[in-house]
Order: structure tokens, then sequence, then C-alpha cells
């Protein structure tokens, strides 16, 4: 009876409270910004050859996974979904990367509704997913940069539809030549 009554006592624990709903004392905490303001690597300068587009958007999936993301889509890159970053031109951006691969991550506590490290550590996650798969993507010879969008939309011209325990954030921009839509379909 003891295991059963656990996860409710939890939700009295003052420390399980502060670290769902207290938001940081100091935003300097959160490696999100860090790895969000991480300097992007170079293009490797010789294009990897690579599988058919189909086939190569199922390799990115489980690289995906394997990085922790729960899911992933491909959408055209549409500057209506692109939001203010640095001082380039939105329209420009969407030529040079005319894919958008938005990715899903795992979210227990939704950033959106809770302030405390628990969201953190999803917006730690989904940086650290985007950052890798931009890079996996510049080291195959192509583009990839990881830029804020609005998810929503991002998500739902992928074709993904996240669930109530998932969470996108930034996407990653280039011009890898991948299908659009869910990997399988």
């Amino acid at each position: 009876m003891g295991l059963l009554r656990w996860p409710l006592r939890r939700s009295r624990d003052p420390y399980w409270d502060a670290f769902v709903n207290r938001p940081l004392a100091d935003p300097a905490n959160a490696i999100t910004e860090a790895i969000r303001g991480a300097p992007e690597g170079r293009i490797f300068p010789v294009r990897s050859d690579l599988p058919e587009p189909a086939r190569l958007l199922q390799d990115l999936d489980q690289l995906v996974r394997f990085l922790g993301g729960s899911a992933i889509g491909v959408a055209s890159t549409d500057t209506a979904f692109l939001r203010p970053g640095d001082d380039t031109d939105p329209a420009e951006l969407a030529e040079d990367h005319p894919l958008t691969v938005v990715i899903a991550v795992h979210a227990e506590h939704h950033p959106d509704r809770v302030k405390g490290m628990a969201a953190q550590h999803v917006l730690h996650e989904s940086a650290s997913v985007n950052f890798s798969l931009a890079a996996y993507i510049r080291e195959l010879g192509y583009r990839g940069t990881v830029r804020p969008v609005d998810s929503a939309a991002a998500a739902k011209a992928a074709g993904l539809a996240p669930g109530r325990h998932e969470y996108v954030g930034d996407a990653v921009l280039t011009d890898l030549p991948l299908p659009t839509g869910l990997p399988g379909l």
C-alpha cells in the first residue's frame, strides 16, 4: 500500500513543488540559452552520398529518437512561421533553407504550463536535439541551422500532432533533400 501512496504524497512535497513550479532565480542557471547561443560549425565542403530521400528521413528519425526526440516531421520553409532572430532576412533564409525539420520531445511538464526546473529540462532537451541534428546535417555537407519558429504552425505544416506530453520548440532549417511529411508515409 505504501507504493501506491507515494505518487500522491509527492504532490505535497515542498521540494517537488519548487522543482516543478518555481521559476529560476537566475536564468543563467539554465543551459538552454548557452546551447541556442553556441556558434554553428562550418558545413563540410564535400557533400556525402545520401540514400534516397524517404530512407534518409527514416534514418534521421532513428537519429532523433536516439538523441532524445519522440517524433520528426519535415515541411517546406514558410516565412510565416519563422520568428525574428538575428538580422537575417526571412525570405532569404527560406530561399537558402527550403525545408524545416520539426522535432518533438517528451514533456512530462510542459514549459507553457510550468516555469520550474522540470520545464527547463524539456527546453534543454529540445535545444540539444535540434543542435545535434543541425550539426549532423552540416557534417553531411548541407546547410543546417536552428531557428526559432511558430512551433504550432511549423508542426502542423510538417504533419506532426504533438500530444499532451510532447513539446515542439525551435526547428532545424536545411537544404538537405528530404520529403515533406512524416517518416514512412
